[in-house]
């Protein structure tokens, strides 16, 4: 997003918080943000706070205070996720909101006593607040912003605005070699997570069938711990992998059976800008536009057939993974996915 508002010749000052448990990111070259290191807030207090307004811990401490800061000499201030809806609240200049999925669409409650039942409780408030409190609201996909367009008060504008990423951050995958097939995800996730055990346990067994010599690569964090799928044949967890694109460059089928899930996958996409064939759901490609590369199933044995088709031959393989590129860079790369966020900040401003 940043690189696109770029290209469009709009100045951009960037902050970032990174909780201190979390891995370091690596910013793209070219562009410029700050990143601040926030640590767990005291819990009694944050809970207080959080009674009022919930998902508020950035907006208290450092981080709040930077937003403030630069957001004071913006024109318009852009909030990244529901967990900054209330940082800059008191600054009187336009603000954006960016919800990438809506937490009631991915996330059971689960029973009322438990933990579970509390964040996702929280976060579903932190949802209907922030649609109250912001004029103007983006989502990643269509599906997205109608359930958004349902929940807000009638003064707030919904925009789409797709995800995007920098093709020179993916490398082409070469589809040579044996079949390998994949996933990567975060297995904390409930609908990945999900996603994963569907495919290892009731796909792959029919995938086998009739490609004993294909694998089957599972990686992203979490999933090596994943001890009960220990064992299944030819199955690889790999657990965190150093890079999305290396992983996605060893496989001949990203495939991601998921039968719920709000917003844009980054998986998906990001296989689309490695000309990687996809076999996935309706759910798994939402916001993305229909071309030959992505193979849309529901059902396990229509996924299954699919996979093995791309598996066995090569050339099917090799031409579904130029129509994901093709795909991607019609349509997913920074200055084309900023286009109807330009124009949303253009109507803002009167420009």
């Amino acid at each position: 997003m940043l690189q696109g508002l770029q290209e469009h010749g709009v100045e951009v000052r960037a902050v970032a918080a990174r909780h201190l448990h979390n891995s370091d990111g690596v910013v793209p070259s070219g562009l410029s943000v700050e990143i601040m290191d926030v640590a767990r807030p005291n819990p009694i207090v944050s809970r207080v706070r959080r009674a009022f307004l919930p998902r508020s811990d950035l907006a208290w401490g450092e981080f709040g205070a930077r937003v403030q800061e630069l957001g004071s000499s913006a024109d318009i201030v852009h909030l990244v996720e529901i967990d900054t809806a209330w940082c800059g609240r008191e600054l009187a200049v336009p603000k954006v909101l960016q919800i990438e999925y809506l937490v009631r669409r991915d996330q059971p409650f689960g029973a009322p006593w438990t933990r579970q039942f509390r964040n996702v409780a929280e976060l579903v408030q932190a949802e209907k607040r922030a649609l109250r409190h912001h004029h103007y609201v983006t989502a990643n996909s269509s599906s997205v912003a109608a359930d958004l367009e349902r929940m807000k008060p009638e003064r707030t504008v919904v925009r789409v605005v797709p995800l995007g990423l920098i093709p020179t951050s993916y490398e082409q995958s070469s589809l040579d070699g044996p079949p390998v097939a994949g996933i990567i995800g975060t297995a904390e996730w409930p609908p990945t997570m999900a996603s994963i055990r569907r495919l290892v346990t009731r796909i792959w067994p029919l995938v086998l069938r009739e490609v004993p010599d294909a694998r089957l690569l599972i990686a992203g964090r979490g999933t090596g711990q994943l001890d009960d799928l220990r064992g299944v044949s030819n199955v690889e967890l790999l657990g965190t992998v150093p890079s999305a694109s290396s992983f996605l460059g060893e496989l001949s089928v990203l495939i991601h059976p998921l039968d719920h899930g709000s917003g844009m996958k980054v998986k998906v996409l990001e296989a689309m800008a490695c000309g990687l064939p996809v076999v996935t759901t309706a759910a798994g490609a939402e916001g993305i536009v229909p071309c030959d590369g992505v193979r849309l199933c529901e059902n396990d044995e229509a996924i299954a057939d699919a996979a093995i088709s791309i598996l066995r031959d090569p050339e099917e393989r090799a031409a579904r993974g130029r129509a994901n590129r093709a795909a991607f860079v019609e349509h997913y790369t920074p200055s084309i996915v900023t286009r109807p966020l330009v124009a949303l900040y253009e109507s803002i401003l009167g420009a």
